[in-house]
């Protein structure tokens, strides 16, 4: 992870995921960014939601970047619960 995100500013809202019958829950970026690396499912704007979790820096765009995930997540019919934030 680059120096300007700190271990509190790289948590995002979090999605509750599905891997088969393994489910995560993913509130970071590194977290969402390798789970959807891991599984470039086809659906929503893949390319501009990894774009956004690899550029995110200030608070906004981490809640940007998590809730690109959670749709991306959605779409893709991997979300397996709600969002906390």
């Amino acid at each position: 992870m680059d120096q300007l995100h700190t271990a509190q500013a790289a948590t995002i809202p979090m999605v509750r995921v599905r891997d088969g019958s393994v489910v995560f829950d993913i509130d970071t970026l590194d977290e969402a960014l390798a789970f959807a690396t891991a599984h470039p499912y086809p659906r929503g704007d893949y390319d501009e939601m990894i774009h956004q979790l690899e550029s995110a820096a200030d608070p906004e765009e981490l809640i940007e970047a998590g809730h690109a995930f959670q749709w991306w997540a959605e779409a893709n019919n991997v979300a397996a619960g709600p969002v906390r934030c």
